[in-house]
């Protein structure tokens, strides 16, 4: 599949660039600018000048928005993803959550990120506690770096797919799921474990769109796919693991890198993070096709607003380009023009 007017060819490796969260809203501090639009990124924006842009999606996830681009057969749970990731033994029929740190009040739910190692250890203690509470479903609890996963062996129950950034995250669980999330607030000043991203565990079924690629990503959900797909997955350890892993990749293969910072930066709320969150990955890009003349097709999963730290569905502008151009006559943004492709067929513009 080929958009109006251009065209693509060779036998270059690709490299996949996925800047997580990247699309934003205007921010005052910024003049009314998104952090795409202010963070300086030359190389991104020659690329744009000289490529295809278009806009895809709508997600609120990333792991919804990998599952489409990487894969045929539709998705798979969150909570299962990162299961899988974590190698926790699951059979068919099981239920599974994804867990996060978050504060309560009401209906309303707050995501937490930046706890302190001894907030996050009292938190585990108390959701470990307040276990019985939930006998019944036969739970288990597997904690991971200020996250978690929940798995139900007799939930006797159909989860709902919830996002703790929708409305209802928190009515959408069983009762039995409200009240012990309710319980470890009313214990801890408001501060709890939401379960999202439930479903139930069978087989996958999942297919990858391309062969032969290789995922960069600190990512359990990526990891998980990674898993379910049989595509080599590998975290990244710093900017130096990153380019020297990148390069030693892109000479056997296509790779997908999974910038998270950006993301990382809205949730922090800081929107000079995120513009400094872009303006690495330019370099790192511009680096990468210097030293392995790769093509790239630059990706963006979904919104996050940097003042509220919140992700938001929004379709998503992204580019593919085998060479830049020598200089910008274009900037690469949220309000950049170019047509609509859905994100399974995003992979049809890179060449067999």
């Amino acid at each position: 599949m080929l958009l109006a007017g251009y065209s693509i060819q060779g036998s270059l490796r690709t490299l996949i660039a996925l800047l997580d969260g990247a699309a934003d809203e205007p921010i005052p501090a910024l003049a009314h600018k998104t952090p795409l639009e202010a963070a300086e990124k030359p190389f991104i924006d020659r690329l744009a000048s000289s490529g295809l842009v278009g806009y895809t999606g709508a997600y609120l996830h990333t792991h919804q928005f990998l599952a489409d681009l990487l894969a045929e057969g539709g998705r798979v749970p969150r909570g299962v993803l990162e299961a899988l990731a974590l190698d926790i033994p699951l059979r068919e029929g099981v239920a599974v959550y994804r867990l996060n740190p978050a504060r309560i009040d009401g209906r309303s739910i707050e995501l937490e990120y930046n706890l302190s190692e001894e907030t996050l250890q009292s938190l585990e203690s108390l959701v470990d506690k307040t276990l019985p509470l939930i006998s019944d479903l036969d739970p288990r609890v597997y904690f991971n770096g200020g996250r978690g996963v929940l798995v139900l062996e007799e939930a006797g129950f159909e989860p709902v797919p919830s996002s703790p950034f929708e409305r209802d995250a928190l009515s959408a669980l069983p009762k039995a799921l409200q009240d012990f999330v309710r319980e470890i607030a009313s214990r801890n000043s408001g501060l709890t474990i939401i379960p999202w991203g439930g479903g139930i565990f069978k087989p996958p079924s999942l297919k990858p769109r391309i062969r032969g690629l290789s995922i960069l990503s600190n990512s359990p959900a990526a990891h998980g796919l990674a898993e379910i797909l049989k595509i080599k997955a590998y975290n990244i350890s710093g900017l130096d693991g990153l380019l020297d892993r990148a390069r030693r990749l892109l000479g056997e293969g296509d790779v997908l890198i999974h910038f998270e910072r950006p993301d990382e930066e809205s949730h922090r709320r800081s929107h000079a993070g995120k513009v400094s969150a872009l303006e690495e990955a330019d370099h790192i890009l511009e680096e990468l096709y210097r030293e392995t003349g790769c093509r790239i097709l630059l990706v963006i999963d979904h919104g996050a607003s940097s003042m509220t730290g919140r992700h938001f569905r929004v379709e998503t502008p992204f580019l593919y380009a085998e060479k830049p151009a020598e200089e910008a006559s274009r900037r690469f943004h949220e309000k950049a023009s170019g047509e609509f492709v859905p994100t399974g067929r995003l992979l049809d513009l890179i060449p067999k």
